[in-house]
């Protein structure tokens, strides 16, 4: 995208009419038989990009698989097995460490919902991975689900998660997640799921978003700079209508991007909302609109533009199928510019 001059940022209110101008191409990043869902992204040192996902049976337990693409997301490599046991692997969350070594994060469990927690895997390359057991996060009885981490420009790991029919809690980690504080710090209370989080360095700021409920669910956001005090009144994100699945991302430029996904009739379609400081958010930004399908779980990959970010996601089609794979979108607008030389 090239601009010679200075971009003019929109008013929210014209985001929505002007979406379809932004739209790129929509991919399928993984096909054939098994349930794909639940894509967790990065952009790894050697500028590959890595996608870990769960790869559901017909009883909708989770094994994680990789694929790998060497051309920015244009094709994909054949998906393998990272961990794949007899329990039930779900909700990976991938990431690079300072040293260049990468760690996996997903829940494990089997039988009844208690037996959930929390565990973590290495690999030197990306390629192995090898598992390092339970995650110590100071519960004695299971349940922890959903995990989704940040890593800070000090190496720090940032832990979001929740306990089935509980509350949602965060925990750090010093050490690239062999340990944990044992704090069980709370978030969001009552029966809040999927917490997610972004941080800001520039000025301490974390953004979470979680949701609420059960059919249908509202969105909720919270802002703190002290990630021990989330006493703040939460945010009405997404609260009209059944909304799931929210994702806050940082953005270049300092501003916070949220995405997350909402009912039309019997399909979810993918939109998201800007917020300069993660308590004022622009009109929602539609994303992924499809007649024939339902798009969930999106996770965008951020790169070097404040306005674009590629972004991947469950796709189940036809509607009512439970035949999910990971699309892709090349370029997600997350704001509306327009340009003075019209050149795009």
């Amino acid at each position: 995208m090239i601009r010679s001059r200075a971009a003019t940022r929109i008013r929210p209110g014209l985001l929505l009419l002007l979406a379809p101008a932004m739209a790129s191409a929509q991919t399928a990043v993984t096909s054939g038989a098994g349930i794909d869902y639940q894509p967790s992204i990065l952009r790894a040192a050697d500028s590959s990009l890595l996608l870990v996902f769960e790869r559901l049976d017909g009883s909708f337990s989770g094994d994680l698989y990789l694929t790998r693409s060497l051309d920015d997301g244009e094709s994909w490599s054949t998906p393998v097995a990272l961990v794949a046991t007899a329990a039930n692997e779900r909700h990976p969350a991938l990431l690079q460490l300072g040293d260049g070594s990468y760690a996996l994060f997903y829940l494990k469990g089997s039988g009844a919902a208690s037996s959930f927690r929390l565990h973590r895997a290495t690999s030197a390359d990306g390629i192995g991975f090898t598992e390092q057991g339970q995650l110590q996060l100071g519960w004695v009885t299971g349940g922890e689900v959903n995990p989704h981490l940040i890593r800070h420009p000090d190496g720090t790991l940032t832990l979001t998660y929740h306990r089935l029919s509980g509350s949602s809690y965060v925990a750090q980690s010093s050490d690239n997640g062999l340990s944990w504080d044992q704090l069980r710090t709370a978030i969001a209370a009552g029966n809040s799921q999927l917490p997610r989080i972004a941080f800001r360095p520039s000025d301490g700021r974390y953004l979470l978003t979680y949701q609420v409920g059960s059919s249908p669910l509202s969105m909720y956001a919270k802002t703190s700079t002290d990630v021990r005090d989330w006493s703040a009144a939460p945010i009405d994100f997404a609260v009209s209508g059944d909304n799931h699945d929210s994702l806050p991302v940082l953005m270049p430029d300092g501003a916070f991007v949220a995405f997350y996904i909402h009912a039309n009739g019997a399909q979810y379609d993918i939109y998201s909302r800007r917020s300069p400081d993660g308590v004022t958010f622009e009109a929602p930004l539609a994303q992924v609109e499809s007649a024939d399908a339902s798009d969930v779980q999106p996770h965008p990959l951020v790169g070097t533009s404040p306005d674009v970010v590629q972004l991947y996601w469950g796709r189940e089609s036809p509607l009512g199928s439970s035949a999910y794979d990971i699309y892709r979108k090349r370029e997600a607008a997350t704001a509306v510019s327009l340009f003075g030389d019209g050149f795009e």
